[in-house]
């Protein structure tokens, strides 16, 4: 039995180091929710697909040795594992683009399910699903079904739709798929760009309002560099980063994810909650790398209180 099972993409992040050199590190939101999780000290399986090659043996071993439950992660004979470019924005910012389908065939989109992984998840608390999964058959129709199994076995779903362009068909097809996902979804954990996309506003009264609608019961909205927030009910609560020295920011908004699975499974008070998420998101961006830098619960505990002077805010929705 595991707390968390995270699905969805795992693939090789190419970090840059400088104009001309590149660093290979671990990648793939849900992953880098996974290990996160564990690193907080949930129990947490991994349902993915990498390639028979190196870089998909690596990307297994790192799962491992983080304490994820690699029990489910699959290996794909004839296809290589899936890569990332990062590049780097002003103002910290960064976008991406892949080698992946519809570019090219690789192993995390060539995800098929079977009756233990199915058995799997019921087990599970949490079942957490990237929206990027979603975008390429086979692994988008077999995740569909592995959500709406978990919504009608009590598994909450927490839903991150990671949107690039880059590798869906149509802005069409993505906010249909998208959709279907919230409508199945008790967690959401977007950023105000998706919320935008999805719901067409960035405001935090309507976007609260709209998912509440939908029957979505916690609400997260990611900010970048301004911080976060968090809806349940008729509260929010709004929170600024921490003030670190940031290098990376590269995977933060998945260890924020991670931070809220945990507060949400430990029945924290929401503002605790959002705390506890900023400090985690902060203290990896001192980091360069997706899964580095991701602190214990008493790590981020100690940058709360060293910094008690930013706490969460409360949100006027009404």
């Amino acid at each position: 039995m595991v707390d968390v099972v995270s699905v969805g993409e795992i693939l090789v992040d190419m970090i840059p180091v400088d104009t001309d050199l590149y660093n290979m590190r671990f990648g793939g939101a849900p992953m880098n929710c996974a290990v996160a999780c564990a690193r907080l000290g949930l129990r947490v399986g991994a349902i993915a697909a990498v390639g028979d090659d190196p870089l998909g043996r690596f990307l297994f071993n790192t799962l491992e040795e983080r304490g994820v439950d690699v029990s489910h992660v699959k290996r794909v004979k004839g296809k290589r594992t899936t890569i990332a470019f990062v590049v780097r924005l002003p103002h910290g910012e960064r976008e991406f683009f892949f080698y992946r389908k519809p570019w090219l065939p690789t192993a995390d989109t060539e995800l098929v399910l079977n009756e233990d992984d199915f058995e799997y998840v019921r087990g599970a608390k949490v079942l957490h699903v990237s929206g990027f999964a979603l975008s390429q058959e086979p692994a988008r129709s077999n995740i569909l079904e592995l959500v709406k199994y978990a919504h009608e076995n009590n598994v909450k779903v927490s839903f991150d739709p990671t949107y690039r362009p880059d590798v869906w068909e149509s802005e069409e097809v993505a906010r249909e798929i998208y959709e279907k996902l919230i409508s199945l979804s008790d967690i959401v954990l977007a950023t105000l760009r998706e919320y935008e996309f999805i719901l067409g506003t960035r405001d935090l009264r309507r976007i609260g309002m709209e998912m509440r609608r939908r029957g979505v019961r916690l609400i997260g909205v990611k900010m970048g560099r301004r911080g976060g927030a968090l809806i349940r009910g008729e509260r929010g609560c709004f929170m600024e980063t921490y003030d670190v020295p940031v290098k990376d920011t590269v995977g933060a908004g998945d260890v924020w994810n991670a931070a809220v699975i945990y507060g949400y499974l430990r029945n924290r008070d929401l503002g605790d909650v959002l705390a506890l998420a900023n400090a985690v998101a902060s203290l990896k961006c001192m980091h360069v790398g997706a899964i580095e830098g991701v602190p214990t619960i008493d790590e981020a505990m100690n940058l709360i209180r060293r910094q008690s002077n930013i706490r969460p805010e409360n949100l006027q929705l009404t």
